[in-house]
């Protein structure tokens, strides 16, 4: 059981650090949509970007200028991982309680062993 918990702790590590890089991903994306780069040459052409969700998947949008940038849909990772977390610790919780549910009673030892 402690093995399982080991395990289950070290998945929840992988994970929440796949997160914080899927996140710095976002906020490079959302940063490179507001400046100024090789698509909007002059200060005043910032794009505003946007993300649309669905089951697992998701759309980046950068938008100005009269031009909408379109990502096609694409994995999600954030619920991904999110969904990932789920299923570990309720494996482990499942496993835990069916731990605790097939331990035998004290007084019903001591009614097998009279």
């Amino acid at each position: 059981m402690l093995r399982s918990a080991i395990f289950a702790l070290l998945l929840d590590t992988v994970f929440v650090a796949g997160l914080l890089f899927v996140y710095q991903d976002i906020a490079w994306r959302t940063a490179y949509a507001a400046s100024v780069h090789s698509a909007c040459p002059s200060p005043g052409c910032a794009y505003t970007s946007s993300f649309s969700f669905g089951v697992l998947t998701r759309i980046f949008t950068m938008s100005g200028t009269n031009v909408a940038l379109a990502s096609p849909p694409t994995l999600d990772w954030v619920q991904v991982f999110a969904l990932a977390l789920v299923v570990v610790n309720g494996w482990l919780a499942y496993g835990l309680y069916r731990g605790w549910s097939r331990r035998p009673k004290q007084g019903a030892v001591a009614a097998v062993a009279q």
